[in-house]
């Protein structure tokens, strides 16, 4: 989106959002079990989220409010169990590398330029605060209850990075990727799911589509994944990204109980020496982190069957 354009929008938005909030009486929408959700909680997650995803912007205004209520009834049941397990006094300190990458994520240099982006959201830095501690206190609260249920084969790790290395005699592929992740429910079949994810991706573009489609927690940045070797990417990702060409997208991969749509955004190659320890440590990472966030998924559908969710 052009710059200028751009600007021009988020003006207009915040207008027309503080003219709404000055006629607007504070309303109830929704309850959490004893949670409310107000109609000014929901604009500010919606502010929230087309900060993080601008294209956000060019949704119509029923689908935009319906993502962030489907966001906040998503962060209030975190909320809900993280206190079960963490007393309400504990502190948890936001680290400057968590708002840089916060920051980096949204194409920001900077905490203070982070700071300013989001005021322009009428959003201050308490309030993106307190989104990073729930984000990282529901990520403790999964490592606690799932690591000893992490498996990794670390020697087929080894030895699928030393074919890679020699294949590739030094020489390392980088792709930076964005993502849709899905499951299915009863009644889906994944051709049906995966005609609906394609025609929002051609009426919409990719990053919409990750937003109204994608589980994963990348989709709130339109399933932005960034930079990622070659090296430590699965065979079978890696096998249906070597068959595409920048922009293209995959068609649907199956990981365990979900399934996942990648796109290339871009694609560079290097000549390096490569540190096979510090590349072997990164697939560990990498793999370990998969199956968290595959346990993470499992765990909020389980809890949320059990929350009670009303409509006001």
């Amino acid at each position: 989106m052009n710059l200028k354009i751009f600007l021009i929008l988020i003006f207009f938005f915040i207008i027309k959002n503080n003219q709404l909030l000055a006629i607007e009486e504070i309303k109830i929408i929704l309850k959490v079990e004893n949670e409310i959700i107000t109609n000014v909680d929901l604009l500010n997650e919606k502010n929230y989220l087309i900060a993080l995803n601008n294209e956000m912007l060019n949704l119509p205004k029923k689908k935009s409010l319906l993502l962030a209520k489907n966001s906040i009834v998503k962060e209030k049941i975190k909320k809900n169990e993280i206190n079960k397990y963490f007393n309400k006094e504990y502190k948890h300190e936001i680290s400057e590398k968590r708002l840089k990458d916060l920051s980096n994520k949204i194409g920001l240099n900077s905490a203070e330029e982070l700071k300013e982006y989001f005021l322009k959201f009428n959003l201050n830095l308490s309030f993106i605060e307190e989104k990073i501690k729930t984000e990282d206190m529901w990520n403790r609260l999964i490592y606690n209850k799932y690591k000893n249920q992490i498996n990794i084969d670390v020697n087929e790790l080894k030895n699928r990075l030393k074919l890679e290395i020699k294949n590739n005699k030094n020489i390392v592929t980088k792709y930076n990727i964005s993502e849709i992740q899905f499951n299915l429910n009863m009644e889906e079949s994944l051709e049906q799911k995966y005609n609906q994810i394609i025609n929002s991706i051609n009426n919409d573009g990719f990053k919409i589509a990750s937003n109204l489609y994608s589980i994963s927690e990348t989709s709130k940045f339109g399933g932005k994944i960034g930079w990622i070797n070659k090296t430590s990417m699965s065979k079978s990702i890696l096998d249906e990204l070597e068959k595409l060409n920048i922009g293209e997208i995959t068609k649907p991969i199956k990981i365990r109980n979900l399934f996942l749509i990648l796109k290339i955004e871009d694609k560079k190659e290097s000549k390096i020496k490569i540190d096979f320890d510090k590349e072997l440590k990164k697939l560990i990472n990498l793999e370990s982190n998969k199956q968290f966030n595959q346990f993470s998924l499992i765990y909020l559908n389980k809890i949320k069957q059990n929350i009670f969710i009303s409509d006001q």
